[in-house]
């Protein structure tokens, strides 16, 4: 099978990820909360719309497996998923927050440990096995990270804070049952819409008027959010996870290179040190996924 359009299509989610702050930026008026309550709720309309449209048949497959299930396989299924859906408004509204009061290169840094800690985590919740190299690796991350901290200790808490809800959202997703990915994506963001509805007098200083934010938040929300997970779901459809999750770097490097280019972002001869010992983690972490993606792209440039 040719491969090359599903790597396009997953270098093109990061890609797009990878420019996320500049829009988030151009909000920087407005409260993180919001900017989450908008672009959830601009979500779900336009998730609405293409489960109606374009995914219908999968919606009902879906509406089909879950009327299957027995009450505990349905009030598990939906812990999972509400829960996946609280994690997104904690992981979203800090990382939101962390661009737009701190500095990029702090959300940059948690998703470069994110995966490693996604992995730790699934050593301990879900009992899969790491590599000797591996746990190397996760070492050199905690050295990284005590160096920052002694640079920052606020700046690394956020970053931490960052990847640690992101990294419990994968793994309570890790199991999809079976379910279209857009359509649990839907039932979670109308749940977290629910919630931050309730805490709309706390979010919501001022509702804004203006064109300017509201065309934003439909971006934000179409093309950096809607959009890139269509192209992992078409990813996936013929390349494999671990592939994938090596690709997901491109997104914190291409944040780290505008937040020193574009916003003229620095950083102190220690957190290079740390940032320089975690590139070498997650190498040391991936080395076996790396040479399975080298074989996986010499057999595709082959088979072309």
């Amino acid at each position: 099978m040719d491969t090359r359009k599903h790597y396009a299509a997953a270098v093109s989610a990061f890609v797009v990820w990878g420019f996320f702050s500049l829009p988030l930026r151009a909000l920087k008026a407005y409260t993180a909360g919001e900017i989450l309550y908008f672009r959830i709720a601009a979500s779900v309309i336009i998730l609405l719309v293409i489960l109606l449209g374009l995914r219908r048949h999968k919606l009902k497959q879906d509406v089909a497996r879950f009327k299957s299930f027995t009450i505990l396989q349905r009030k598990k299924l939906l812990a999972l998923v509400l829960g996946g859906g609280a994690l997104l408004i904690v992981n979203w509204l800090i990382f939101i927050y962390v661009i737009n009061a701190i500095n990029i290169k702090t959300a940059s840094f948690s998703y470069f440990i994110c995966p490693v800690l996604t992995a730790v985590l699934g050593n301990f919740i879900l009992k899969e096995k790491l590599s000797q190299g591996q746990w190397v690796a996760v070492v050199l991350c905690i050295i990284s990270c005590v160096l920052l901290a002694l640079n920052s200790v606020a700046e690394l808490g956020y970053s931490f804070a960052v990847a640690l809800s992101y990294a419990l959202y994968l793994i309570s997703q890790r199991s999809s049952n079976g379910f279209d990915r857009l359509s649990v994506l839907f039932v979670q963001m109308v749940f977290a819409l629910l919630v931050l509805s309730v805490a709309f007098p706390v979010l919501v200083n001022v509702v804004p008027h203006t064109v300017h934010f509201y065309g934003i938040i439909v971006g934000v929300a179409g093309v950096f959010t809607v959009l890139p997970l269509f192209l992992n779901l078409y990813a996936l459809n013929g390349i494999n996870s671990t592939t994938v999750g090596i690709l997901l770097y491109i997104n914190p490097l291409m944040n780290f290179v505008i937040a020193f280019l574009v916003f003229g972002e620095t950083i102190t001869a220690l957190q290079a040190i740390g940032y320089a010992i975690i590139v070498v983690a997650l190498v040391v972490f991936n080395y076996p996924n790396l040479q399975k993606l080298r074989s996986r792209l010499a057999s595709s440039a082959m088979q072309s």
